[in-house]
């Protein structure tokens, strides 16, 4: 009986707990209307042979959270003309970092963020430069903005 009680409790306790969420007005919402008369962003992604991508994606737009995440790094979004604060992430995990740009949008362009970095398996792993593409010129509309990598594996000594 005691069993059958502690199974149910435990039931309905994990059954209350959930992840925290961000609120709907603080989410980046794609506005709508004709697709001329906005621009896109879209990540980008290196692949790598071992272990993790090199992945680059939006996290915010105007300090609202974009709410795609990585793994929809090629997934298009599209943001207002005019000048946006593009708050850009780096993802190979556990190195992580990110950085803002600011992106002067034209109706009808098409953006992408770019990277460089010195992530290894085995190297310093120390930043992630980042700006953004015109596709259709393939040149820069900002400037380079450097990340310092972090690595999110947290290190805890043994406790004697």
């Amino acid at each position: 009986m005691r069993l059958r009680f502690l199974l149910i409790a435990t039931v309905f306790l994990c059954g209350c707990a959930r992840l925290p969420t961000i609120p709907q007005e603080l989410q980046y919402g794609s506005p709508s209307g004709q697709e001329s008369s906005l621009a896109t962003l879209i990540g980008s992604q290196e692949k790598s042979i071992l272990l993790a991508d090199f992945t680059a994606y939006i996290l915010a737009v105007d300090g609202k959270r974009v709410m795609l995440g990585p793994e929809n790094w090629n997934t298009a979004l599209t943001i207002q003309p005019g000048l946006r604060n593009i708050t850009v992430a780096f993802l190979r995990a556990p190195l992580n970092t990110q950085v803002d740009l600011q992106l002067q949008a034209v109706a009808g362009g098409e953006y992408q963020i770019q990277f460089s970095t010195d992530a290894q398996f085995f190297g310093p792993s120390t930043y992630c430069d980042f700006w953004v593409i015109d596709i259709a010129t393939q040149k820069p509309v900002t400037g380079i903005k450097r990340g310092n990598l972090i690595n999110s594996i947290r290190y805890s000594p043994p406790i004697d």
